[in-house]
């Protein structure tokens, strides 16, 4: 069987392994950004801004490293010997890893402007799904470790529990409307938590997107 587009053919090469090597580098700085901002979640519902600020600022960092990252991925894949196929699946986790960043990022910049006022089951659900988007992240590390490692068996267990976790934050996402409907808040404000829970939406789907372009590269490799 023709092997020539298998990815693992040539992670004994430098470059290529370095590629891999940033991903792993790049996919922390997604996790972290992802888990700040739960923990900016949680400080929100203790109505500690102090904290609040601390774990929003912690979060841009990770984002802006972050897409350092990216940079630095995109120069390799430009100037390896990759084939078109593999270059373009390495570049499109590279992108769905700086998404995954830019989500939770959006997320903490609502957190920002959101006052401070206990809204319950409404922010019990919005902490819910962060913690759903971190255990999803979770699983997205130990998918990227185990794809250098060609640990193909294990990349599928951990992806296909990503899409659990990804179904997960969809019936969490219909529960959050629901509370939000019926939830008696400002009117300034019903339109900036429903724009949170899209950006907790959007983070979650695109963890799921980078787990789908893991599975594709470990499919290669077998």
């Amino acid at each position: 069987m023709e092997r020539t587009r298998n990815i693992f053919a040539w992670l004994g090469e430098k470059e290529e392994q370095n590629v891999l090597n940033l991903a792993l580098k790049h996919v922390e700085k997604s996790f972290e950004c992802i888990l700040q901002m739960k923990k900016s979640m949680e400080a929100y519902i203790k109505n500690d801004n102090n904290e609040k600020e601390q774990h929003i600022g912690l979060t841009k960092n990770a984002e802006h490293e972050g897409d350092e990252i990216k940079k630095i991925i995109v120069d390799e894949l430009s100037k390896g010997m990759f084939l078109p196929p593999d270059r373009e699946d390495l570049l499109l986790l590279n992108e769905n890893l700086n998404d995954i960043a830019d989500g939770a990022k959006g997320v903490v910049r609502l957190l920002e402007i959101l006052e401070n006022e206990p809204y319950g089951e409404l922010d019990n659900l919005l902490l819910e799904n962060c913690s759903i988007a971190v255990r999803a992240g979770e699983k997205l590390k130990e998918a990227i470790n185990s794809l250098v490692k060609t640990d193909v068996q294990k990349v599928m267990v951990e992806c296909a529990q990503i899409e659990m976790l990804e179904k997960d934050g969809d019936d969490k996402r219909r529960d959050l409307i629901k509370t939000l409907i019926k939830t008696e808040i400002p009117p300034k404000l019903i339109i900036l938590v429903y724009e949170m829970i899209d950006n907790l939406e959007n983070v979650i789907d695109c963890i799921k997107k980078a787990g789908d372009m893991v599975r594709i590269l470990a499919i290669k490799a077998r």
